[in-house]
C-alpha cells in the first residue's frame, strides 16, 4: 500500500488510502469510526443500504493487519454503529477476530455510537495514552498530542472547473482527526463549525485520500 508520511507530535505517522493510519516506532496500527453493520442497523428502520459493509469493513481491516502486522491496533472510536449492528457479525467474524487478537492486542476507545457494546476480547477504554499521545474519540482539554475520529473529515477540491470532497486526514498540530474506516459513513467538510471548533483557526495539515495514495495539500 502507498503512503503519505505525516509528521505530527516529533513523530512520523504514515497514512494509507485505506484511512488507516500507522505509527512505525510502536509498531501500532490505528483507524476509526468503522461503523460496523450501519445497514443492518438501518434496516431495521426501513432506511435501506447495500448489505455489505460489515464484510467490506473487516475485510479491509484483516488486510491491514495482514500486511503490517501491528503489535496494536488502536480503534479511537464508533467501531459499531449500534448495539443492534453487532448481529451482523457472523461466527466466522469472531473466529478470524479472535485470531487476530491472539496475535495484535486490540484497543478499543468507546465512541459515542458504541458506548454501551461489550465485545469478548477486546480492552475497552474511554481514553489510551501513550507517550505524550492521547487516543480518544473526541477530542478533550489536555495538553498531550491528540489523535482522534468522530467528525469523519472531508475536504474541499476544486479543479477545472469541477469541485469535488475527498476524505481526509487533517490536524492543526496538536489535534489529530482521521478519516472513518467505514464505508457508509458520509463525511464532514473540515470548514465546517464543528470541526473549525476543534481545530481552530490555525493553519492546518490536509491529507485528502486518493483511491490508490494519500496527497498533501
Amino acid at each position: 500500500m502507498y503512503y503519505q508520511l505525516i509528521n505530527f507530535g516529533n513523530e512520523e505517522f504514515y497514512a494509507y488510502p485505506n484511512k488507516s493510519l500507522y505509527w512505525k516506532r510502536l509498531n501500532t496500527l490505528i483507524v476509526s469510526d468503522l461503523h460496523i453493520g450501519k445497514s443492518i442497523s438501518y434496516a431495521k428502520n426501513k432506511q435501506f443500504l447495500p448489505p455489505y459493509d460489515t464484510k467490506e469493513i473487516l475485510k479491509e481491516l484483516f488486510v491491514s493487519l495482514d500486511k503490517i502486522q501491528p503489535s496494536n491496533l488502536i480503534i479511537v472510536g464508533d467501531l459499531f454503529h449500534d448495539i443492534f449492528s453487532t448481529l451482523s457479525l457472523k461466527d466466522q467474524d469472531h473466529k478470524n477476530l479472535n485470531q487476530y487478537m491472539d496475535k495484535t492486542d486490540f484497543i478499543w476507545i468507546k465512541g459515542n455510537h458504541d458506548k454501551n457494546i461489550q465485545i469478548e476480547g477486546f480492552n475497552n477504554y474511554t481514553n489510551y495514552e501513550i507517550d505524550k499521545f492521547l487516543f480518544t474519540h473526541i477530542p478533550i482539554e489536555t495538553t498531550l498530542f491528540q489523535i482522534c475520529g468522530h467528525y469523519h473529515p472531508k475536504v474541499k477540491i476544486s479543479h477545472r472547473g469541477k469541485t469535488i470532497f475527498k476524505t481526509s486526514f487533517v490536524h492543526n498540530g496538536k489535534i489529530f482527526i482521521l478519516p472513518s474506516f467505514g464505508i457508509l459513513t458520509g463525511g464532514l467538510d473540515i470548514n465546517s463549525k464543528k470541526i473549525s471548533d476543534v481545530l481552530g483557526k490555525k493553519t492546518l495539515s490536509i491529507y485528502p485520500v486518493g483511491q490508490d495514495k494519500v496527497y498533501k495539500l
